[in-house]
């Protein structure tokens, strides 16, 4: 069942570039320095109460460190945003509940497969209600669900290099609608490889993302490069119901880098499905 409500594309203080079968970047709102410079604060921690139809999944290492110049990106059944997460909650589970201006609200209000460090957060809204400026929406589908992540961005890339990632950290990916899926289907698994190298040009990134739900699978594939510290890349099909992802640069610390990925995947069956994946790259 599909969530009741659908929401047109809200883009939050962010710019997307328009998709296509390749990648192409564009900058990010410009960053106004500071002085004296604002030392990095942790989001507020909120208690979390369990309930009997439902609770929080999944954990994180860390708790989210909110830089000066962290961003989100947000993703549910027809919204696509990203924006500065200049204002964030997070509970003591890890979960977001307050993403710049979405608010996640309700009882019980649900966040699955919770993961992060101090460098992101990521998790899915599974229960409860959001609303943002364009409105608000309840999670009440059987495939309910809005995916996020937020980070901070790098302050400069380098110059040359190249790091290896990690296996990724997924939420599962959630149907959105195409060919009709059982109940047993409304969420599905995900697996992926990316690579990442620098040079004068920017940064080169490969990416594949593999989904599957009710024994069908389908492949996300992304190359491009993105020329500057705070660009995204629009590839393939994101922002319609096509195939195709949405690839943003994180900081992940200590000379560390993050690959963020919001992606779509059309499944041999026809079934079209969502999620957002985070890499790790030294």
């Amino acid at each position: 069942m599909q969530l009741n409500h659908a929401f047109v594309l809200t883009l939050i203080a962010g710019s997307l570039v328009a998709c296509g079968g390749g990648g192409s970047s564009s900058p990010a709102d410009p960053v106004v320095a500071v002085n004296p410079p604002v030392t990095p604060v942790t989001p507020p921690v909120v208690p979390v109460t369990p309930t009997a139809t439902g609770e929080n999944t999944g954990t994180v290492s860390a708790r989210f460190v909110n830089g000066d110049n962290s961003r989100f990106v947000f993703t549910s059944i027809g919204l696509q945003s990203n924006g500065k997460a200049s204002t964030l909650v997070q509970d003591t589970s890890g979960a977001l509940s307050t993403i710049g201006s979405i608010v996640l609200t309700g009882n019980p209000a649900v966040t699955r497969e919770i993961s992060g460090d101090a460098s992101f957060a990521q998790g899915r809204w599974f229960k409860g209600s959001f609303s943002n400026s364009s409105g608000a929406t309840t999670l009440s589908g059987n495939n309910a669900s809005a995916h996020y992540v937020a980070y901070n961005v790098l302050a400069t890339l380098p110059a040359t290099g190249t790091f290896t990632c990690d296996a990724g950290t997924f939420t599962a990916p959630s149907y959105t609608g195409g060919s009709s899926v059982s109940s047993t289907a409304n969420f599905g698994t995900a697996s992926g490889n990316a690579s990442m190298s620098f040079d004068a040009s920017g940064a080169k990134i490969a990416l594949t993302i593999d989904a599957s739900a009710g024994g069908s699978t389908g492949k996300v594939a992304a190359s491009t490069t993105m020329a500057s510290a705070a660009s995204s890349s629009i590839t393939g099909g994101y922002l319609s119901n096509g195939t195709g992802a949405q690839l943003m640069l994180g900081d992940g610390g200590a000379g560390r880098y993050l690959l963020i990925a919001a992606y779509k995947a059309q499944l041999a069956n026809g079934a079209n499905y969502q999620g957002v994946a985070t890499f790790r790259c030294s």
